[in-house]
């Protein structure tokens, strides 16, 4: 054990690093009151409330989690959640997961490639912006699908099919699109080297998908219900599938914008456009492209949030072949790894959150931690509450908890900030919604620091 601790020290002093970076940042950005309802709270309710009986619900979905993404993985964080039920601790779990996925890809590349270059590719992840965002923007499911991918696509290049698949599982055990991009890497096996396999991957999994989105979601109340944000090809997955082949010219409309060549660029630029050279792994990029580009959604190509978890494997898995491929043209290799890094820098600084030009430092130092700190302190254990998002994710350990807006009774407790509109569409109707309650004679009304709403139910 320690020879192999000393022989892998670098990537392995790089991932501790990584991970006493990130979670301490993430925790940080909590304690600060910047995670929001949507997702950590979400997300928090739902592992709480499971422990209360209460599977997988929470308040803002208004039913189970699992009707909405199907992500029985959840299941297996449960014992560690229930062991320190808190936000912290799945902000702490994510990072990990995060940090952890550069060893599979470090060994996928020491097999395909070099230790050095194995290193190298490793740390390229460790520096990539948008793995800096998904980790420091609150907590989710899909970025528990990096290193399990990394992991099945290692152990199918050492031809241990049964490890691969036990990856392969868990990833399509992460959300209903995860089970797509397994889909899409059974088509690459099945096309490239591993026919037997990839035709048994593609298969089960497609057979799961149709199962999970036409029986599972719909018999626990939900479905494909984010087919909205595809809402100008249709309003079924049929019908959306149907206009984006054959109206090309609406096609072409939607993905053919500004911003997404910007959002590609964002993506691409890190690993110096490599990944489009192998043209073998585009297949596995098929999934996130239409996923990220066919919608007008545009959180989803910003490259700040938790979309771009299906895409990142992909590209790093097509950056090794697309090395490998450059160094069969006796191309230099230092000169190769002088290039990515300087491309791999320049994007770090122009992208990351960690980078000197872009670190949120206000918003990490801010006069409002003390002030919500206070305010959560008044707020009984029992009560049911609706309050401003930052405070959300700090109170779901109650049976009633909404953001302001959303609350489906006349609650115990109100906390409302005067000055922020976020979840209103404009300052109308968030004036509405105040004096609504500031004329109330069911509440009492406590400002705080001129700004601060709190209302207390009269019983």
């Amino acid at each position: 054990m320690t020879s192999l601790i000393r022989e892998n020290k670098i990537i392995i002093g790089l991932i501790i690093g990584y991970f006493l970076i990130f979670s301490s940042l993430s925790v940080w950005r909590h304690y600060t009151f910047q995670t929001q309802t949507w997702d950590l709270a979400t997300f928090e309710q739902s592992f709480w409330n499971t422990l209360q009986g209460k599977i997988m619900f929470n308040n803002f979905e208004g039913k189970n989690h699992l009707a909405i993404h199907f992500s029985p993985i959840l299941f297996l964080l449960l014992p560690i959640y229930a062991l320190w039920q808190t936000p912290e601790n799945l902000l702490i779990l994510q990072t990990a997961a995060l940090a952890i996925a550069a060893l599979p890809l470090y060994l996928l590349a020491k097999k395909i490639l070099n230790k050095n270059w194995a290193i190298f590719i490793s740390a390229l992840y460790l520096i990539y912006p948008s793995v800096h965002w998904i980790n420091l923007f609150d907590f989710h499911e899909v970025p528990l699908a990096i290193p399990l991918i990394f992991s099945s696509f290692y152990f199918v290049t050492k031809k241990k099919y049964y490890l691969a698949s036990l990856f392969l599982i868990l990833t399509a055990m992460v959300s209903e699109n995860m089970i797509v991009a397994v889909i899409f890497m059974g088509l690459y096996f099945l096309l490239f080297d591993h026919k037997h396999f990839g035709l048994t991957v593609s298969l089960f999994s497609l057979i799961y998908f149709l199962a999970v989105v036409q029986l599972i979601m719909p018999a626990l109340g939900g479905g494909l219900i984010r087919l909205d944000r595809y809402a100008q090809f249709g309003t079924t997955a049929p019908e959306i599938i149907s206009n984006v082949i054959f109206n090309p010219s609406l096609t072409w409309q939607t993905v053919a914008t500004s911003q997404k060549f910007f959002y590609l660029t964002k993506i691409f630029l890190p690993l110096l456009f490599l990944p489009l050279i192998n043209i073998k792994t585009l297949i596995l990029l098929v999934p996130g492209l239409l996923q990220n580009l066919l919608t007008n959604f545009e959180f989803q190509f910003t490259n700040f949030y938790q979309y771009d978890s299906i895409l990142i494997p992909f590209l790093f898995i097509g950056l090794i072949f697309a090395v490998k491929k450059i160094l069969d043209w006796q191309i230099n290799k230092l000169i190769l790894m002088i290039l990515i890094a300087a491309s791999a820098m320049v994007s770090f600084l122009w992208q990351s959150p960690l980078s000197p030009f872009n670190f949120p430092t206000a918003k990490f130092f801010n006069s409002r931690t003390k002030t919500f700190q206070e305010i959560l302190k008044l707020i009984p254990a029992n009560a049911s509450v609706s309050a401003h998002t930052n405070l959300v994710p700090h109170l779901t350990h109650r049976e009633f908890i909404y953001m302001n807006g959303d609350e489906k009774f006349l609650v115990d407790y109100l906390i409302i900030d005067s000055q922020d509109l976020f979840g209103f569409p404009d300052q109308q109707s968030f004036d509405q919604y105040l004096n609504i309650y500031l004329r109330s004679d069911s509440y009492q009304a406590y400002l705080i620091d001129e700004q601060y709403y709190i209302f207390k139910k009269i019983f």
